[in-house]
């Protein structure tokens, strides 16, 4: 099959669906020379270029964000992604002795993206990839009278189902994300390599990093505060997102409308991580100032729109009993509990004054103060405090230099720019 022939069956079955969120046919993994030809696709295709159009539109629902042009990134994830599902279905080691390398491949080539914070790069780089971890597919397992038959991710003939009462057919369905499939199915090989790539996809885009914090993906395939590359000198962190306002206001709004304490624990847990393993001030102070923001803005919500799903885990820690709360949500607002008495008479954090809050969230603010010295709460919280106070400077004394750093950031050294190893 010539280039052209490549590019046109790639982009009706599965470039041009996958993007406008379709059904999407998986054809045999790409190759290395499938990325070439999506490069080039993305240029001369009508359908795919007016498909990458369309996620302006979408992306306008999401931030205040103009995205990068859908040029190199998109075509490699894509690339990445067709190469993920292709490698899941369960002929592809029978076809394939080396899948594998499939999938090592496009993680390589994943790998290989330029490191960015840049907004509108971000904000590219997640409208592809939060796809891949929202896609699913649906087997469907067909017995009959003489025999039976599995379909994955696609629907078994007419033929075969014809007459279920006289030939006995039974058919069961089942739906699962992808990315779950992944991780299940195939040899040790092949599941390594997938998980591999999945995390390099992730690497790659931070801001879907964040906005998937807690959710079961996440959990699945690991969160840390740092990522294995370095910026400016320093170890690069997934909260280095929130230095634009506009990606800050984002995830805020993306974390309270999933739940405060789904995404709130989840950080919580990996802040005491990032205590443990001695991680860069600067990327600790972020950690516990979005757990504490992401209190402040339920309160704000509750102050203004009473009985918003947003706030109702702020409303039941404000009116339950502390003591039956989940592990993890015991951390969360312990974090939160630290940061608001770090954050005092100038200390080493910083966040708005109950008198700057608008009116009818002062008083949700105030209970919040209070009911984070509940003893449940105080008894994580004392020990942090007194963790953050050693690790962080006051807010006064940070000063940046000439090179954009300041003292708390993790220099790391000159080497490759991509980082040597997880965080």
């Amino acid at each position: 099959m010539n280039v052209g022939e490549t590019l046109q069956r790639f982009s009706a079955t599965f470039g041009v669906p996958f993007l406008l969120g379709r059904r999407c046919i998986v054809a045999d993994p790409l190759g290395r020379t499938g990325l070439d030809h999506i490069r080039h696709g993305l240029a001369v295709d009508v359908l795919l270029k007016d498909a990458c159009d369309a996620q302006f539109v979408e992306a306008a629902l999401l931030c205040d964000v103009t995205p990068a042009s859908f040029d190199e990134d998109a075509a490699t994830l894509l690339y990445a992604a067709h190469e993920l599902f292709a490698t899941t279905h369960p002929q592809a080691t029978a076809v394939y002795a080396r899948a594998h390398l499939f999938a090592a491949a496009a993680a390589a080539a994943v790998g290989a993206l330029p490191r960015s914070v840049d907004p509108g790069r971000l904000v590219t780089r997640h409208l592809v990839v939060r796809r891949i971890f929202r896609t699913l597919r649906t087997d469907v397992h067909v017995k009959w009278w003489t025999g039976k038959a599995s379909f994955y991710g696609d629907e078994p003939p007419s033929r075969l189902v014809a007459w279920p009462g006289m030939r006995r057919v039974q058919q069961s369905r089942l739906t699962q994300p992808l990315w779950r499939i992944a991780l299940q199915g195939g040899d040790e090989d092949l599941r390594t390599a997938r998980l591999t790539l999945m995390v390099a996809l992730l690497d790659a885009s931070p801001l879907t990093r964040l906005v998937l914090l807690g959710d079961v993906v996440q959990k699945s395939l690991g969160f840390s505060l740092l990522l294995p590359w370095r910026s400016k000198g320093r170890r690069a962190s997934p909260l280095d997102v929130l230095e634009d306002r506009r990606l800050a206001r984002f995830v805020t709004d993306v974390l309270l409308a999933d739940g405060l304490e789904q995404g709130g624990a989840a950080l919580a847990l990996a802040l005491l991580q990032g205590l443990r393993e001695g991680t860069s001030p600067a990327v600790l102070r972020r950690a516990a100032e979005l757990c504490t923001h992401l209190a402040l803005t339920a309160c704000l919500i509750e102050g203004l729109a009473p009985g918003a799903p947003e706030a109702r885990p702020l409303v039941a820690f404000l009116d339950g009993d502390p003591s039956s709360l989940h592990e993890g949500t015991r951390v969360y607002w312990a974090v939160v509990a630290a940061t608001l008495h770090l954050a005092a008479d100038d200390g080493p954090l910083s966040l708005p004054a109950a008198a700057d809050l608008p009116a009818a969230a002062a008083p949700l603010f105030e209970r919040l103060r209070q009911r984070c010295t509940h003893k449940r709460v105080a008894a994580v919280a004392e020990p942090l405090q007194r963790e953050l106070a050693r690790r962080l400077p006051r807010t006064e004394d940070v000063v940046v230099g000439p090179d954009g750093k300041s003292p708390d950031d993790d220099v790391v050294g000159d080497g490759d720019p991509r980082g040597s190893g997880a965080g």
